[in-house]
């Protein structure tokens, strides 16, 4: 992070550390924060180096939807500052283990308890986000972090949207979204989705790859056209879902839920520090 940056943060009562990664719309640093009086994460994201599309679409609804997450298996976004400047500063949570791509091929497959707990975990964090009408849209192993006591923090919402309803129909998603390795077959086949459950697709992918540190279909070897061909890909899978709004009587909406021409309600975040130094985000990635 350039001087400027850093002297920046300083005047907003945070102290530069050292940088932990970089992603494809921004660079994410450590920081020790005064106020809170423990490190955390900062990601900055340069207004002046990303997409105009990522911008004006993706960059407005993820710093909408992160300020309302509250969850032990999310990380926590503490501030944001510098919307209207050129550049984003996201404050969040330290996860100090980092995310668990890197954890996996330092150590190998997870232990089946361990595989189990994290995914239980993981399966907590998107139960959650999909009651919230929220679809995270790029879950992999990168975007799962550990704290220092081995829990698991979905991170990274700049794919997320709120999920929208019409006439009690959930609007499919048409933007392909995420990395190809985890992603759902009509995602691939470029097909509208259920944002829902392609969520869910990228949880088994990163299932198998928790037990055997290998990806299912491994990318170097293959192409989009022979994951499209697996039999995994073509068998016809019949479930229930989640497509359809829970309605409270016949022609009504249930209170709360989204629907396209409502306004989406932000919950301010609030600075209310954790008891301790709690474990904590952002990996480099």
């Amino acid at each position: 992070v350039e001087d400027k940056a850093k002297t920046f943060l300083e005047t907003r009562g945070y102290t530069f550390k050292r940088n932990l990664g970089e992603g494809t719309y921004g660079k994410v640093v450590s920081a020790y924060c005064k106020d809170r009086r423990r490190k955390v994460a900062i990601k900055v994201i340069d207004k002046e180096e990303v997409s105009s599309n990522y911008l004006e679409k993706f960059l407005p609804r993820e710093m909408k939807i992160i300020r309302t997450l509250r969850h032990p298996n999310i990380v926590k976004t503490y501030d944001i500052f510098g919307l209207n400047s050129t550049k984003v500063y996201v404050v969040m949570e330290l996860c100090g283990k980092g995310n668990l791509l890197r954890y996996i091929n330092h150590h190998g497959a997870l232990s089946e308890p361990l595989s189990c707990r994290l995914f239980t975990q993981l399966c907590k964090a998107i139960k959650y986000l999909h009651k919230k009408y929220v679809a995270h849209r790029d879950l992999k192993c990168e975007n799962l972090l550990l704290d220092r006591h081995y829990n698991l923090k979905v991170c990274d919402f700049g794919f997320s949207k709120r999920l929208m309803y019409r006439h009690g129909n959930m609007v499919l998603s048409e933007t392909y979204c995420g990395s190809w390795s985890y992603a759902a077959p009509e995602v691939l086949r470029g097909l509208p989705y259920n944002p829902k459950l392609s969520d869910v697709w990228s949880m088994g992918v990163v299932l198998y790859v928790f037990i055997y540190a290998l990806m299912p279909l491994i990318p170097q070897r293959i192409t989009i056209r022979n994951i499209l061909c697996h039999p995994w890909m073509l068998r016809k899978w019949e479930m229930e879902d989640t497509d359809e709004a829970p309605l409270s009587n016949p022609g009504s909406r249930q209170e709360g839920q989204p629907d396209e021409n409502t306004k989406e309600e932000e919950e301010p975040t609030q600075d209310s520090s954790d008891p301790g130094e709690g474990p904590s985000t952002c990996a480099p990635r």
